[in-house]
C-alpha cells in the first residue's frame, strides 16, 4: 500500500512538468503567429503612410494632367458665368457689362492663382453699336410706308451709318449680283441696289455695291425654304465698308422688286463704334518663348442668351487648364516638371462677330514691326481652340483634318493631321465614341490655320443635326439610352436665350476638357514638337489672308 501512495506522489510532478511545457509551446505559438499578424498589419500601414508620404513625391511621371481636371471645378467657375450675364439682362455679348465682366473674372481668377504673365490687347469693332432704332421707309407707285425694324429689316453688322433727307431711287440687280456684268447692265451710282441672296456671300454683294457706287445696299431673303422668308439678324458685311447695308424680309424685298422703277427708299440709321473689346492671353513662365503652344477659346456670347455652352464652356474650360497647370508647374511637391515650350492660355473677344478678336491677334503677331521675341507668328507652333464643350446632345467632334479648305497653306496640312490623330487616339483609349467636326466653319482657329499654322481640338456641336447613326455610335460605346437623341440639334438652345447653365452637359464637358489637358501635356513632353507638327520645316513668312479671303475661307454657310 505504502508503494502505490508513494509511486502516485512520484508521478504528480511529472504531470505538471508535461502540462507546463504545453502551455509553453502554446504561448510561442501565439507569440510567433501575433508577431507574424502585426507585422503584416504594419506592412500594410507603413506602405499606406508611404503612399500618402509628401516628403517623397511622386515623379513627374506618375502624375497625369489629366487627372487633375475635375467637374466640380469646371461647374463652379461655369456658374460664377451665369451670374454675370444675369446681371446683365442675360447676356455676355460684346459692348455690354456683361462681356466686360467676364474679361475681369477671367483675369483675376489668373492673377490670385497663378504666376503667369498676364497680358491684355484691346481693338475697336467699327460701325457695331446702333443708337435709336433704325429706319427704313419706303415710297411705292407713290404710297409711303414705314417698315418695322427687325421684322421687316435689320442692320447689315459693320455697315455704315445713313442719314437719307429724301428718297433715292431703288434698282434692283440682276442675277443675284455675283459678278460684275450684273452690276454694269444696270445704272447704279447714287441709288439704293436691291439684290436677292443666293450664290455668293452677302460680302461678296457688298463689295461689289461698294465698287459700283451705290448710295445703300438692300438684300433680301428669297423665299425658297421656309426658314428662308423672315428677316435675319447678324449677317456680316466687311469690316471696312463705308455703305449704309440692310437686310430684308422676302415680302418687302419683293414689294421692292416687282416695283421696278417705281420705287425709291430712305435709310436712317445711327451707328457708333465699340471701342475696347479685349483679348487676353497668359503665359507660362517656362518654355521656349519661340516655340510656343496656343491654346484659346472665345470668351463672347451673342446678345440672344447668357452663352453658357457657347461659349462659357471654353472660356471656362481653359481657364480651369491655366489654372491646374500653373498649380502643377508651381507646387514643389507635385514634382511635375515644367515643359519645354511656352504654354499660352487666350481667351478672344468679338468671335461671335466673325472671328475679329482671333484675327486681330494673328494680323498685329504678322506685322513686320512685330519683333517682340514670342509676340511674332513665326514663335507659335500650334493652336488649340475650344469651342462649345458641352451640349446636352453632344457629340465628341475632333476637327478633321482632311476637311481643312482648299486654300490652306501646305505647311499646315501635316500638323493638323497629326492633331487630329491625337484627339481620336485618346478617344479610342478612354474607350468614348467620336465624330468628325469640320475644319471649314467657324471659330477662332480659322486665321491660324489660313496662316499656315498647325490647329485642332474638340467641340459638342452647335446648331447641327444629330443623325441616327451617330446616335447609335454612342448608344453601342455608352449604353442604350445614352446615345442622344436622333434628329434634333447637339445644342437646341445654340445662340438662343436658354442657352443657361441648365444647358450644360457635365459628362461630356469634363470628357472634352480632359481630352484638351491630354493635348497640351502630349504636346508639351514631346522632344521635337517642331518636327512632329513640321517636318519640312515650319513657316517663318506668314501672308496673312485679307478679309475677303478669309470669309471665304470660313465657308460660313449662313453668308448666302
Amino acid at each position: 500500500m505504502n508503494r502505490v501512495a508513494s509511486a502516485s506522489n512520484l508521478s504528480k510532478p511529472v504531470v505538471v512538468t508535461k502540462w507546463i511545457y504545453i502551455l509553453f509551446g502554446l504561448l510561442i505559438l501565439f507569440t510567433i503567429t501575433t508577431i507574424a499578424l502585426t507585422g503584416a498589419i504594419l506592412g500594410v500601414v507603413i506602405n499606406r503612410l508611404d503612399s500618402k508620404n509628401t516628403s517623397s513625391p511622386p515623379t513627374s511621371e506618375s502624375l497625369s494632367f489629366v487627372d487633375q481636371i475635375k467637374i466640380e471645378d469646371l461647374m463652379k467657375h461655369l456658374e460664377q458665368l451665369q451670374v454675370i450675364a444675369d446681371r446683365y439682362s442675360g447676356t455676355r455679348a460684346i459692348a455690354t457689362g456683361g462681356f466686360n465682366d467676364t474679361l475681369d473674372y477671367i483675369t483675376s481668377q489668373l492673377e490670385q492663382n497663378t504666376n503667369f504673365s498676364i497680358q491684355h490687347w484691346y481693338f475697336t469693332v467699327r460701325n457695331y453699336i446702333i443708337r435709336g432704332t433704325p429706319q427704313l421707309q419706303s415710297r411705292i407707285n407713290g404710297v409711303m410706308t414705314d417698315h418695322v425694324y427687325l421684322t421687316d429689316f435689320a442692320q447689315i453688322l459693320f455697315s455704315a451709318g445713313a442719314n437719307f433727307n429724301t428718297f433715292v431711287q431703288v434698282v434692283p440687280i440682276p442675277n443675284l449680283g455675283c459678278r460684275d456684268a450684273d452690276w454694269t447692265s444696270v445704272s447704279t451710282v447714287d441709288s439704293v441696289a436691291l439684290v436677292k441672296r443666293g450664290d455668293c456671300s452677302y460680302l461678296e454683294k457688298s463689295i461689289l455695291a461698294e465698287k459700283y457706287r451705290v448710295r445703300g445696299l438692300l438684300i433680301y431673303n428669297d423665299g425658297t425654304a421656309p426658314d428662308r422668308f423672315q428677316t435675319i439678324q447678324g449677317v456680316r458685311n466687311n469690316l471696312n465698308t463705308t455703305i449704309p447695308a440692310y437686310f430684308l424680309s422676302y415680302y418687302v424685298g419683293m414689294q421692292l422688286f416687282n416695283a421696278a422703277g417705281n420705287a425709291d427708299v430712305i435709310m436712317n440709321i445711327n451707328i457708333s463704334d465699340a471701342n475696347g473689346i479685349g483679348n487676353i492671353c497668359a503665359d507660362t513662365q517656362t518654355g521656349d518663348k519661340t516655340k510656343t503652344i496656343v491654346v484659346g477659346a472665345h470668351s463672347d456670347g451673342v446678345p440672344a442668351g447668357s452663352g453658357i455652352n457657347d461659349n462659357g464652356s471654353g472660356t471656362i474650360g481653359i481657364l480651369i487648364l491655366a489654372l491646374n497647370l500653373a498649380r502643377l508647374f508651381q507646387t514643389s511637391s507635385s514634382n511635375y516638371s515644367p515643359y519645354q515650350y511656352r504654354i499660352r492660355f487666350c481667351w478672344w473677344g468679338a468671335e461671335e462677330i466673325g472671328l475679329i478678336g482671333s484675327r486681330y491677334h494673328v494680323e498685329q503677331a504678322s506685322l513686320p514691326s512685330t519683333t517682340i521675341v514670342g509676340e511674332r507668328l513665326q514663335d507659335y507652333l500650334v493652336n488649340l481652340n475650344y469651342d462649345m464643350l458641352a451640349g446636352p446632345n453632344y457629340r465628341f467632334g475632333i476637327h478633321d483634318s482632311s476637311t481643312a479648305p482648299s486654300t490652306t497653306p501646305e505647311t499646315a496640312l501635316h500638323g493638323t493631321r497629326q492633331i487630329t490623330d491625337l484627339f481620336r487616339q485618346w478617344f479610342n483609349q478612354q474607350k468614348l465614341p467620336w465624330s468628325n467636326s469640320s475644319l471649314g466653319g467657324g471659330s477662332d482657329y480659322v486665321p491660324f490655320l489660313a496662316a499656315g499654322l498647325a490647329v485642332g481640338g474638340v467641340n459638342t456641336g452647335a446648331g447641327g443635326i444629330k443623325p441616327v447613326s451617330e446616335r447609335d455610335q454612342y448608344a453601342a460605346i455608352l449604353g442604350i439610352g445614352n446615345g442622344g437623341i436622333a434628329n434634333a440639334a447637339h445644342d437646341t438652345c445654340y445662340h438662343q436665350q436658354c442657352d443657361r447653365i441648365r444647358n450644360i452637359n457635365p459628362f461630356a464637358y469634363e470628357k472634352v476638357v480632359k481630352s484638351a489637358a491630354h493635348a497640351i501635356e502630349y504636346l508639351g513632353r514631346l522632344n521635337d514638337l517642331e518636327k512632329w507638327l513640321y517636318p519640312q520645316g515650319r513657316p517663318k513668312n506668314f501672308t496673312l489672308l485679307n478679309t475677303n479671303q478669309l470669309y471665304n475661307f470660313h465657308n460660313d454657310p449662313d453668308l448666302i
